[in-house]
């Protein structure tokens, strides 16, 4: 309605002039090098208008002449930075899909359009991987390294080049360049600190730890862990070097030992591998109360083996009685875990007290029983048999359930198994990455059934009282794991034959 009003205005406007020119009609001469033009003043204006157009047209076009090179440049530019980007965008696709062809094509025909060196580099590094041309995408990633803009970009490919190769030595060098050049990138920090520690350089690791800390790249409580793990293998390393020396040197070595497991022990209170090694170098150092209060504050809060072997330990020549009292003494701290009963069974079985022992595993056998026996329950239940009767064949029984019973806990990870800590996993060299757990290879299971005591240690349960072993992963994955060591069969102390073993059970009773 607006514009409608405003032509409405501009024709009025426009109309009213030609009137008024109508009205007034006047004449327009002009003198130029002796001629005199004479004209209408309305004519006069309309031919200054016409001339003034004319002008303004030559010069555009003119203007549009000389500027037709650059603008046909430009619009050919454009255009090769549109099919460049196009190019780039459809080869990132192709390595996402994993088509190795094409993520080549589209990489050769965007370094070939694009001048864009970062994005252009790193697809053609991508297509190389993605074909399995390792030494071409070795290159792409070192002409990275030239620019400082894409130098870091460089240094995360060749890092990865190096750990896919297994040249640790590369990936360690790739990696702390890319440190030093970016300290707040997680990757980076991670990559040093793991290889470093692989490679058992706790000095270099703590090091790198003390730098992570302090860029704020690992909190404060995951790098205290990370701390007592570093300083337990250091003092394991230690450890390992004070056994090959003699006299002055070997004191010396197991001092600085003793210090590092502590300050180890200090960080992590309860974490047993620590507190072990510490307690069990102070038993070694003389400080038999210093090793006793650090078993003890751990054991309250996660019992371990380790912690009861070193327990068990810590008094030279003590006897058997003093022993079991000892034992009991911990073991009551916290008395429902079944490392209590099994070290107070330890014990009585070290004193010869076989009720007290079978007293300390009755959670696990007997018609009282509330959990099925581990391996080493059955294991002492055959040592308690044998030494309580000499009944061997009873012994054997609880050997033979032991095969089938469910497996003790153990130090677990990627492909290891083991009773002994490490600060690496032997097998992958990750670091702090053994779990103390139950192997998840092929469990036991039992029917609880209330079965005497005796017949069930003499292994003459009847089919019900006793069943089969029951694998809880397909064989295929417990094909697949490699273990660290293969736990040794119990020795065979009785007669051959199930009659002889038969005929001992009826002798018994």
């Amino acid at each position: 309605m607006l514009r409608a009003l405003f032509i409405f205005i501009v024709i009025a406007l426009l109309s009213a002039l030609a009137i008024w020119l109508a009205d007034n009609p006047g004449d327009l001469t002009m003198h130029w090098r002796g001629y005199e033009i004479r004209t209408s003043f309305v004519v006069g204006v309309g031919v200054m208008a016409l001339a003034a157009f004319l002008v303004l047209l030559a010069y555009r076009i003119v203007s549009s002449f000389i500027d037709t090179p650059a603008s046909v440049s430009a619009f050919l530019e454009k255009r090769r930075q549109h099919k460049g980007f196009l190019a780039l965008s459809r080869g990132m696709v192709a390595v996402a899909a994993g088509d190795a062809a094409d993520a080549k094509r589209y990489a050769a025909q965007a370094h070939k359009l694009l001048d864009a060196p970062p994005l252009t580099l790193l697809l053609a590094a991508q297509a190389a991987q993605l074909e399995g041309d390792e030494t071409s995408a070795t290159g792409y990633f070192e002409r990275m390294l030239d620019a400082p803009e894409t130098e870091f970009l460089g240094l995360r490919g060749l890092f990865i080049q190096a750990r896919r190769a297994g040249d640790r030595e590369q990936a360690l060098a790739h990696a702390r360049r890319a440190f030093e050049l970016r300290p707040q990138t997680p990757w980076a920090a991670q990559a040093v600190f793991e290889i470093e520690a692989a490679e058992e350089d706790w000095d270099a690791a703590l090091k790198t730890l003390d730098r992570e800390v302090s860029v704020r790249v690992i909190s404060r409580d995951k790098a205290r862990r990370r701390r007592a793990v570093l300083l337990t293998g250091k003092a394991m390393t230690a450890v390992e070097a004070a056994h090959g020396q003699t006299g002055e040197a070997r004191k010396t070595a197991l001092e600085k030992a003793v210090a590092l497991a502590l300050d180890a022990a200090a960080l992590e209170p309860a974490f047993a591998p620590t507190v072990a090694l510490a307690a069990r170098l102070c038993g070694e150092t003389g400080r038999a109360r210093k090793a006793a209060r650090l078993v003890e504050s751990a054991w309250s809060a996660s019992p371990h083996p380790e912690l009861a072997d070193v327990w068990l330990d810590i008094i030279d020549g003590e006897s058997g009685y003093d022993r079991a009292a000892r034992a009991r003494l911990l073991a009551a701290r916290n008395p429902d875990h079944i490392e209590s009963r099994i070290l107070a069974a330890r014990g009585a079985i070290g004193a010869r007290d076989w009720p007290a022992a079978r007293e300390a595993l009755g959670a696990y056998v007997g018609a009282d029983a509330r959990e099925m026996p581990t391996q080493r329950v059955c294991e002492l239940m055959a040592e308690i048999e044998e030494g309580a009767f000499g009944d061997r064949g009873a012994a054997r029984g609880w050997l033979a359930r032991a095969l089938h019973a469910p497996e003790d806990p153990h130090w677990t990870g990627e492909g290891y198994r083991s009773s002994r800590w490490s600060p690496i996993n032997p097998m992958t060299g990750a670091f702090d990455a053994l779990v103390w757990t139950t192997p998840v290879v092929a469990l036991a299971r039992e029917e609880r059934q209330p079965v005497d005591p005796e017949i069930g240690a003499a292994g003459a349960e009847t089919p019900k009282a006793q069943t089969a072993a029951v694998v809880s992963l397909p064989e295929r994955a417990a094909s697949k794991e490699a273990l660290a060591f293969q736990p040794p069969l119990p020795d065979d102390p009785g007669p051959d034959g199930a009659a002889e073993e038969a005929q001992e059970g009826e002798r018994k009773w």
